[in-house]
């Protein structure tokens, strides 16, 4: 089974993951370590990367500076239009090919993608599963961990799906507002209905 894990940003979906990976022995692919992966030198995205955005989004390494490369693209709509038309299918492919290959070694495998939706990845999994927080947790966790200002978390927020456009899209609902182990109880009962089926 594949399920896949969405959610806006600061909704937990890491926690989720760890979850599903240590209790109930999930194997887990991350789209974001996929990508940064396709990303490095001699590996597929680069060439394409530095021939649509330059050499100016190189570091003094030659790899890709992820932080420039979305400073770039996160107020210029044409330029992500290029960056997605070059990652996303070369994400969902490696993912697909990573779940042909574990297939057979686990019954559970969770493909966590921020932009699921939008990246048209529903295809490759089971079920889809929502990881919603409300608001103002998810604005106070980013603001925390990630020293973002309240002004940016919220900017961050609103440009991306919003939870009714989430709900539409997704099987099942987990509320990671709560403690950890209202959470694991959620995906425990989630999986069992799954196995009921």
């Amino acid at each position: 089974m594949v399920i896949g894990i969405t959610g806006g940003v600061g909704c937990g979906k890491s926690a989720v993951l760890s979850i599903l990976e240590e209790d109930f022995n999930a194997h887990i692919i991350d789209a974001d370590k996929v990508a940064h992966r396709l990303m490095e030198p001699f590996n597929p995205a680069y060439d394409k990367i530095i021939a649509c955005f330059g050499e100016a989004v190189k570091d003094r390494g030659g790899f890709i500076d992820r932080k420039r490369l979305g400073q770039i693209v996160f107020n210029h709509k044409e330029k992500l239009k290029c960056l997605n038309s070059i990652v996303h299918p070369m994400v969902k492919e490696a993912i697909m090919e990573e779940i042909r290959d574990i297939n057979s070694l686990k019954t559970l495998i969770a493909v966590e993608a921020a932009l699921f939706i939008e990246a048209g990845y529903m295809d490759i999994c089971d079920e889809l599963w929502y990881i919603y927080t409300d608001n103002e947790s998810r604005i106070e966790r980013l603001i925390k961990s990630r020293g973002y200002t309240r002004e940016k978390t919220e900017s961050i927020i609103s440009s991306q799906l919003s939870d009714s456009e989430f709900r539409r899209h997704c099987h099942i609902i987990i509320d990671n507002s709560g403690s950890r182990a209202d959470t694991k109880a959620q995906i425990a009962a989630a999986l069992n209905n799954q196995s009921r089926k």
